[in-house]
C-alpha cells in the first residue's frame, strides 16, 4: 500500500514538472506572438504614403441597378455608384499601413466600409427583386457582386437558387470555384453550402 502510493507521488509529481514545462513554453510563445504584433505594428505607424491612386478600385455600373422598386437598398447602391470601392476582407490594419503607409489607412478604410455597405445592399435588394419577380436584374446584381468576391452567404446562395429553377447547374460549379477564391473564413461555409444546389 505505501509502495502505492509512493508510485502516485512520484506519478503526480512528474505530471506536475510536465505541466509546468507546457505552461512555461505556451506563455514564451504567447509573449513571442504578442512581441512580433507590436513591433510589426510599430514599424507600420512609421511606414511611408505611398500612392494609392492606380488601385483597383471597385465601381458599381448604374445600369446594373434596376430603378424601380424605390426600395432603401436601391437608394444605398445607387449612392455608392458614385463611389470607390476595395474589397479589403482579410488584410488587417497593420497590413494595409506597412503596405500603403498609415496616413492612408483613413481613405482605405472609407472605401472597404463603401465595399461591405454594397455587398450588405446587394443581398437586400436582389431578395427583393425575386421576390417582384424581377430575376434577371437579380440574377445581374448578384453576378457583379460575386465577380467582386463578395463574401455573404446570401448573395451566393440567392444565385444558385436562380441558377438551379433554370436548370444551369454549371454555373452553380462556376460559382463554387469562385467561393474558393475568397479571402475570409466564410469561404468554406460557402462553397459547402453550395455543393447541395448541385444536382
Amino acid at each position: 500500500r505505501k509502495y502505492a502510493m509512493f508510485t502516485f507521488l512520484i506519478i503526480f509529481a512528474i505530471f506536475l514538472i510536465i505541466l509546468n514545462v507546457t505552461i512555461r513554453k505556451n506563455d514564451s510563445k504567447q509573449n513571442k506572438c504578442e512581441e512580433d504584433f507590436w513591433e510589426q505594428e510599430r514599424q507600420a505607424n512609421f511606414a511611408r504614403r505611398k500612392d494609392i491612386s492606380n488601385l483597383q478600385y471597385l465601381t458599381i455600373p448604374i445600369e446594373k441597378i434596376p430603378h424601380n422598386l424605390h426600395t432603401e437598398a436601391e437608394e444605398i447602391l445607387v449612392n455608392l455608384s458614385n463611389c470607390k470601392m476595395l474589397n479589403l476582407a482579410g488584410i488587417t490594419n497593420t497590413e494595409l499601413k506597412l503596405t500603403y503607409g498609415a496616413a492612408n489607412l483613413e481613405e482605405l478604410s472609407e472605401y472597404d466600409d463603401n465595399f461591405t455597405r454594397f455587398v450588405q445592399a446587394v443581398s437586400t435588394y436582389a431578395a427583393e427583386l425575386v421576390e417582384a419577380g424581377q430575376t434577371d436584374d437579380a440574377r445581374a446584381l448578384l453576378e457583379l457582386a460575386v465577380s467582386y468576391h463578395a463574401d455573404a452567404i446570401s448573395i451566393y446562395t440567392t444565385l444558385a437558387k436562380i441558377y438551379q429553377d433554370a436548370g444551369q447547374s454549371a454555373k452553380i460549379q462556376d460559382l463554387i470555384n469562385s467561393a474558393s477564391q475568397i479571402n475570409t473564413i466564410a469561404s468554406k461555409m460557402i462553397t459547402e453550402k453550395l455543393q447541395s444546389y448541385l444536382p
